[in-house]
Order: C-alpha cells, then structure tokens, then sequence
C-alpha cells in the first residue's frame, strides 16, 4: 500500500513528525481468532446492487479442523449471514456476533471432529462510500453521473465482503464469481475464466483460482471501464480506467513494462500470476493512495494517470514511483507476506526502498535517491521524538494495525535496507533477497527470516546491525569527538550517541552503526562505531572530513567546532548529498538546541545559486518551514524579508519559463519556488501568478501544466471573494476527476480566514463528492488549524461518515499539523476521549508532540533568528 504521508500532504515543511505508534505490547496480548479452525480455499459469489449500495453474497470455505470444536469462529463486520450450513451436520449452527471484535460464531450442537469439511453460508452487506470493504465511487460523465465499485481490504476489511478468516498468516486460495450488469466490467485478481448470461441485463463472470495469499489481497472491481495492455515477459500487463481515460494510461503502462522485467530478474522469481492490472480510480481517500491487490492493483487516479493539460513533472516522477512500489509488493508482501502486522514493515519499507532502487535505475536523472534523503530526515524527525516505535513493533489488534502505516514503518524503514544493502554490497544484499523469496514463496514470515537467508551467503553478517536499526525506536548519532593530521592522514575519534528531540523518546542507547568518512574530494574509510567510547578511525589526506559519505546510513552526524567549521567552508565542493545531509542534519540539530540557530542560517546562505535543485529545493523547504513556525509573531516580516532575499537569485535563475533541455527537477524547483515566495509574501510573484491565472481561465492552453499548478497554488493562497469565485466555478466546471479534486481542496487553501470557513461550509454541503470533502477540510488546516479543529469537531457526526474506518482516529489530530497553540491541545484530548478508543490514539500522540515541539521552537529557537537577522543588518 502507498499510504497517504503527512510531508507530502501538508507541502513538506522539514518540521512536521511522523505518524506515531504506541508502545511494543506484549505478544499474549494479541487479538486474533481461534486457531484451531483454518481456512484452505474460498468459493464466492457475489451479486452487487450499485444503485441500492448493498450486495448478496455467498461463500464456501474448505476448512481444516485440528482439534474437535463446537464453534467456528471468524471475521465478519457488517455483514449480515442469513445461513449457515457445514458439510456433514445434520443442524445448522446458530450463528452469533461480536461487533467490537468484529466476529461471527457458528455454535454446533456437538463438537465436530478434526478433518476436512466445507462451511457454507448467504450473507448481505453494504456498499460503503468511503474506500473500504466494497465501495462505490461516483463520477460524471458525457451522459451523466456513474457509478463504479471497487474493493480495499487492507489492513483488515476483507471481512466487510466476505465471512473469512481475515488475518495475513491465514493464506489460502480463492475462486471469486460475480454478477453484474451485462454492459460492465468486472475485474478481479485473475483473468476471466468464463462468462454465463442469466439475463439479457445482467452477466455471472467466473474468475480463475488465485495462488495461496492473504484475504486482505483479494480484489473485485465493477463499472464501465476500459483497459489498454501489453504482452510483458509473458504477462498480460494492463492499465484499467473509466470509459474514455485511455489516453491518459500510457505513461504508468510504459512504466510497468520497465519495470515488470527488472524485478523479474531482482527478485530470482518470476511474477507467478498470468495477469497484473494496474487499476484507477476517481476519488481520494485519507489513508492511502493505492493498494497491491496480487494481479489488480488499485491506484487513485492521481497516482497513475497523466493528463497531459494538467499534469506535471511531478506527477510523472510520483506516477512511476508508486507504480514501482505497488509492483514491488507483488513480491514483498504478496508473495511472502509478513505473518502478522507486528513485521508490516517487510511490505512497506521494502517497497518503499525498492521503488527508489528501479526509479533510479530506468530514470537516473531524477535522483531519487538524493530525493529521498528528504524522506529520511521525515523519519528521523519523527523517532526523535516521544511516541515513536521500533520499525518492528507488537501490534495487538486491527485498529493498532492502521496506526502502523506510518513514517517510521515506510521511510525509516527504507532508510534501514538502503544502510544494509550499502554496507553489504548491492550483490550480497540481493543474493540474499533472492534465497528469502525462493525459500518462502506464498508462505508467511517474521524479519528474522530474511537476516538468516542474507547473512547465510554474507561476508559480513548484517544481523547485529540490524536488530540495533529494527528492534529499537530512536535515532542514533555518530559524535566527531577530535580530529588531527598525522603523517599525510586525517585521524579523527567517533563515537555513538543518542539524538533525541525529547530525551526519553526512547531508552536504546547502543546501536552498531556502519560509518564511511571521507576526505573533501578524496579517499574514503569505512568503519562500525557503537557506544560511547572513542573509536579511533584514519582516513587518507589531511582535507576537511564528511560524516556519513554519501548519507546512506540511518544516523545523525555531528560535528565537532573545527570539523564543522572546515567542511562548511568547503561546502561548495561536496557532493549533493552531503551537501543535502549537512542541511538536514544542521537543522535538526539546531532545533533540537545542540546548534546554534545561526549555524543553520549562515549554512543557508552559502548554497550556491546554481545547486542542484533537489539541494535547492531542500532549502526551500527549510525556510518555508521557518516561516509556518513564524506565523503571527511580530518579527515574521523581517524573517520574510530574510527568506526572500535567500531565493530570490535561486528565481532569477530559473525563472518562470520551462527552459529546453532543463532538467525535470528543475522545473519541481520552479515550483517549490514560486509556491513559497507567494507565501512569503513575494508581491511581484503574487501579482505575476495573478497575471497569468487571468490569462488561464480567458484560455487554458496559453499555461503549460506545470505552470499552471503552481499558479493556482499561488492564487488560491492569497484569493479575494471573486478569486475564490472563480475558483469554484472551475471546480464545478472541472472536465476530469483529477482536475476537480484538486481544484476543489484549493478552495481551503486561502489566508483569508471568512474564506477557508466558506470553504469549510462547502465541504460539508453534499456538492463535492463524499471521497474530496475531507480534502478540503485538510487544505484549510493548513492555514487555519484552530478553526478547522472547531469546524470538524462540532460537525464530526456528519464528517465522520465520509472517512473510511481505517482513517477516521487519525483525521482530526492530522488537522493540528501546522498547530502551534497549545491551547489545542485540550480539545483534542477531549475529542480523543469521546471518539477514539484508547488503543488507536496513536496519532493523537504524534500531535501531541508535533504541536509542543513547534510551540518550543517558537518560544526558544525563533528569538535567536530573529537576532540574528537584526545582526545582519548592521
């Protein structure tokens, strides 16, 4: 699954924490069902009714008994199961439910014997509105509104499609058929085997049998769709869309067909499905963005398809990535599947590391894998601070299980594999990635059993490392303790500590940490430091020294004043990601208070105009960041001044126009540029953005996609009535899903505060679609968190009924942040009491301690800025 990430959603200010998780529980704690019934193999059918949002259904499962019962026990939630019947019992059983724990029993009149028998029951449900389970998403077309339906299971809402043992390590197979409308189609993890016609409406369409999996994988999808494809390594590969979307499928099928091959020949193991569909949909959902369905994934449109009026460089390099990602799960997750959700990070951080690892491979000129630092430094943030979790962490139950998609599952995850696989070596690493989906296809594991099959051909086992980084939350820091010349070599000692936003965050203090230092522009040296004892390290050459060469390794480097003092003054000449891991670490450490903050700005100042504009972009960022935690305060326009004069030489390089040959990040800088100065109050920015969204709505094609983005962007942040006007009426007038969607979350993202509550009113008013509202309340917090925290709670009853299950305890702590008044806090603990059950309160502890952490910045770290800028002037 490609989940929804905070940093991406809020525009990427540096300071924005994770998702944060709860504390390891014991393992006797865990809530699963009864082992001593298990499920073989499903057959179900399915009859949806999309107009009444219900469906019928039936199923029989081979089950194995293995120990005499007078119950079966499984999952099943909303669902109503109309009869039960097991093969060899004269009685049917009485059927029972537990909706907290979301099970059905079936209660026999005597034990049933251990041995192979089928339970066979009709059932009915509902169709939601919000992506989980069977929903339906609704979109207009030439003739009118339609309707297609498609199905989200993960983690745990197989169970509201079908009576099933809803549990990742309870793999089996399934035989799905279906009824629909004879003018449809109807998709789902394998191809078509037959089609029958009962009537001259409707068609019953027989699917093939899937390969042993997870029940959270299963897949079924119905509407009006089409489907462009090409034959890829012996693969039906096919990009599905709505009626009349063809056009804008080919990027993503190009992208599969790269992609298909390479993880074919990476992984050892061939895709073992006879087809893999890459399936969009319209709509939007809080919680993800697309899902590994084996053989069907589902993406939201946005995710996967380029419209070539609207789409940006962006886009296309987001379209590939989470293509890859998804594809990356056919293996890693879906192909071996973790046993329980305690090891989700063997799906998502995989994936998250292997979508960077192709990327890179077919598309070197994004640099990903400098983007990507970007990603590590959200990570860091986030498991510096109280509420993080270890990357492996006891989950007790489903709703636990959401809160695990987070930061620290996906980016530090990631970040972990990318510091194995570089102290390893990519070929060690990937021979030992191939014996573990070789040994443990269709299968279920624990992480434990991918450090065996690595270090089973390694020359340098990684498992002690990998415990440190897997086991135990925190961010680790290598410590610069000295460093002199001697005999034409640097000699420096190192040491291990801790680097903690809140110092109890975590109690880890010892990990092993591989470490490369590198001379300014010379030879390297490698080492493993742990622990706080000075571990003496030579390096060739006398010239400055970078800390974490390369930064492919997951820890903080600090400097010593001298060791700091000599690479700052040779910052030019470093590569781009050391120059991107001496920001990033620089600005981590001087929030945290163990920098100055002057350290930070003069750092600021010294990247050069012409750097590379995934560097550019990150200071971009940074000072963007800054001025959110300036908002209000009476020394934000000096600061303004500050950050302008900063980017403004990085603008006038650049500039608006899209220049030939330029690279595509570049023109993601040019983005990030103009949307920033027009927050900063560049007037020139605002009034050319103005300028040319006046030229944009006399006649579209005069702005280029990128462009014009970023001028709604702009725009919309500073709208008037009539601007915001305007934009509504687009929105209304939007002629694709994608292009309403993101013009409607734009009305939220006005500074004037009468605007975002018009917008607020609007979210809730039945116009925008049920799957966009909660967009729109997002876009608004942004910019007016107090007031979209009163909005949504006083109106959480309607709001809530728009939210899939999986997103509705994260929703409202998610609106803090950009949050900076503690007083906010007092009505979150009040909402967290009445609406979120104790054991899913992980993100209100991530807001929690993102909003004092900002509150703390504001009051002790902004006063040394604001000096320091005075000091400039004089």
């Amino acid at each position: 699954m490609k989940r929804m990430t905070s940093w991406r959603r809020i525009g990427g200010c540096v300071l924005l924490l994770t998702l944060a998780s709860t504390a390891p529980l014991r393992a006797e704690q865990r809530i699963t069902l009864p082992k001593d019934v298990t499920p073989a193999h499903y057959r179900i059918e399915i009859t949806p009714d999309a107009g009444a949002l219900t469906f019928t259904g039936s199923v029989q499962i081979d089950v194995e008994v293995h120990k005499a019962t007078d119950k079966i026990v499984l999952n099943s939630a909303d669902l109503v199961i109309d009869a039960a019947a097991l093969s060899g019992e004269a009685h049917d059983p009485a059927i029972s439910y537990d909706v907290s724990a979301q099970t059905a029993a079936f209660t026999f009149e005597h034990a049933v014997g251990p041995g192979a028998h089928t339970l066979s029951l009709t059932y009915h449900g509902k169709i939601y509105q919000q992506a989980s389970g069977l929903f339906a998403l609704d979109y207009d077309t030439p003739a009118g509104r339609a309707r297609a339906l498609f199905t989200q299971f993960e983690n745990s809402d197989a169970r509201r499609f079908v009576p099933c043992w809803d549990e990742p390590g309870l793999k089996a197979t399934f035989q799905l058929t279906a009824t629909v409308p004879a003018a449809q189609v109807a998709l789902s993890n394998m191809p078509v085997e037959s089609t029958d016609s009962p009537s001259s409406e409707l068609k019953t369409v027989h699917f093939g049998t899937t390969p042993r999996m997870s029940s959270y994988l299963l897949f079924f999808g119905m509407g009006d769709f089409e489907r462009v494809n090409r034959n890829v390594d012996g693969v039906d590969v096919g990009v599905v869309v709505k009626r009349g979307d063809t056009a804008s499928a080919g990027f993503a099928l190009d992208a599969a067909a790269h992609i298909l091959p390479y993880y074919n020949a990476y992984f050892g193991t061939p895709y073992p499905l006879p087809k893999l569909d890459l399936i969009a949909a319209p709509g939007a959902s809080q919680f993800f963005g697309a899902m590994e369905n084996w053989g069907a994934i589902f993406y939201f449109e946005r995710d996967i398809l380029i419209d070539a009026r609207v789409s940006t460089q962006g886009d296309k390099q987001n379209v590939y990535i989470v293509v890859a990602h998804e594809m990356a799960h056919q293996w890693f997750g879906d192909l071996v599947t973790m046993a329980w959700w305690d090891d989700l990070w063997l799906n998502e951080g995989f994936a998250s590391w292997m979508e960077n690892k192709v990327t890179d491979h077919f598309h070197p000129e994004w640099k990903v894998w400098l983007q990507s630092l970007r990603e590590k430094q959200v990570a860091m943030q986030g498991d510096a601070r109280d509420g993080t979790h270890p990357i492996i962490t006891t989950i007790n139950d489903v709703q636990q299980a959401s809160g695990a998609f987070d930061d620290i599952t996906y980016l530090k995850g990631a970040a972990v594999i990318r510091t194995l696989e570089s102290y390893l070596g990519e070929d060690e690493f990937r021979a030992g990635v191939r014996r573990y989906m070789h040994d443990h296809a269709y299968g279920n594991t624990v992480t434990d059993d991918l450090w065996k099959e690595i270090d089973s051909g390694s020359r340098r086992p990684i498992t002690q490392i990998a415990h440190d980084l897997t086991l135990q939350s925190g961010v680790p820091m290598v410590n610069e303790l000295s460093q002199r010349c001697a005999d034409g070599n640097s000699r420096l000692d190192l040491s291990q500590s801790h680097f903690a936003i809140d110092a109890d965050s975590t109690t880890a203090r010892l990990w092993h940490l591989p470490v490369t230092v590198a001379a300014v522009g010379g030879k390297s040296a490698a080492t493993v430091v742990a622990g706080a004892a000075p571990h003496a390290l030579r390096v060739p050459g006398c010239d400055a020294l970078i800390i974490n060469a390369g930064q492919t390794a997951y820890f903080r480097s600090r400097y010593s004043k001298d060791g700091l003092a000599a690479v700052t003054a040779q910052y030019g000449a470093l590569s781009p990601e050391d120059q991107l891991g001496l920001l990033n670490d620089g600005s981590a450490l001087a929030y945290a208070g163990l920098e100055p903050m002057a350290a930070l700005l003069e750092l600021t100042t010294k990247i050069p105009v012409d750097a590379d504009p995934v560097l550019a972009s990150a200071l971009v960022r940074v000072l963007k960041g800054m001025d959110t935690i300036y908002n209000g305060l009476p020394a934000q326009p000096a600061f303004r001044v500050f950050a302008r004069g900063v980017l403004n030489p990085l603008f006038s390089r650049i500039g608006w126009e899209h220049s030939p040959g330029e690279s595509d990040n570049v023109a993601l800088l040019r983005t990030s540029l103009i949307d920033t100065l027009g927050d900063l109050g560049d007037s020139a920015v605002v009034a050319e953005a103005r300028r040319r969204f006046d030229v944009y709505r006399a006649d579209p094609s005069k702005l280029d996609a990128g462009t014009r983005r970023t001028v709604l962007d702009v725009v919309a942040a500073n709208a008037d009535q009539l601007v915001w006007d305007q934009l509504h009426a687009m929105a209304k007038a939007a002629k694709t899903e994608i292009e309403r969607r993101e013009l409607y979350a734009l009305l939220g993202a006005p500074e004037n505060s009468a605007l975002a509550e018009k917008a607020l009113d609007l979210a809730l008013s039945g116009e925008p679609a049920p799957t966009i509202a909660p967009e729109i309340i997002d876009a608004a917090s942004q910019r007016h968190p107090q007031l979209t925290v009163d909005f949504t709670i006083s109106h959480w009853d309607t709001l809530s009924s728009l939210l899939e299950p999986a997103s509705q305890a994260r929703f409202v702590p998610g609106l803090l942040g950009a949050a900076t008044d503690l007083k906010l806090l007092d009505k979150l603990d009040s909402f967290a009491a009445a609406h979120i059950p104790a054991d899913a309160r992980q993100d209100v502890r991530k807001a929690t301690a993102g909003l004092r952490y900002r509150a703390k910045i504001r009051a002790d770290r902004l006063p040394e800025v604001t000096q320091w800028i005075s000091s400039q002037k004089s």
